[in-house]
């Protein structure tokens, strides 16, 4: 029974610190226009030092440079290049790592997040989960996979609240 419980725990564990579902097709193609009010300087903690930095890429398209602060002193930066889509009235992003510029990273994956905006200049992305183990080769099946799925409790990983602070 011990040995039950141990496994439990680290079977939550390894949930707990997942990563987001990775695709190789987005929810959708780049569709809607760049919203204004996501532009700027977001953190998750308002009194830390790292934040995101999301500006026009293009009318459909947000370039995101995430700032993380090292202990040295040093910044690091990653860039993705990102676009909303929707399902019914679920708003998605679909976030690619790219190199320097706007090259998208070869091969590189979408990671998907379910979207909820709120009042305060507030966001919160709650990240598919990476346990969903099928791969689709076109949008139309990963939306109506998203579709039948997003009720499941299990779907989404722990959502991220980001505050925007300028």
């Amino acid at each position: 029974m011990k040995k039950f419980g141990l496994l439990s725990l680290v079977a939550l564990l390894f949930l707990c610190t997942a990563c987001p579902y990775q695709s190789p097709v987005p929810v959708d193609a780049p569709n809607q226009p760049v919203r204004d009010e996501l532009l700027g300087r977001w953190k998750v903690d308002v009194n830390g030092k790292d934040f995101y930095e999301i500006s026009k890429l293009n009318e459909y398209t947000y370039q995101i440079v995430e700032h993380t602060h090292k202990i040295e002193g040093a910044v690091e930066r990653k860039t993705y290049v990102a676009h909303t889509s929707s399902i019914g009235d679920m708003i998605f992003l679909n976030v690619k790592m790219t190199r320097q510029g706007n090259n998208a990273v070869p091969n590189a994956d979408f990671l998907i997040f379910k979207m909820q905006t709120a009042e305060g200049g507030k966001v919160t992305l709650l990240p598919v989960t990476e346990n969903v183990r099928e791969k689709f080769d076109n949008s139309e099946a990963l939306r109506a996979f998203i579709q039948e799925n997003d009720k499941l409790s299990f779907f989404y990983e722990k959502e991220t609240v980001y505050t925007k602070v300028n």
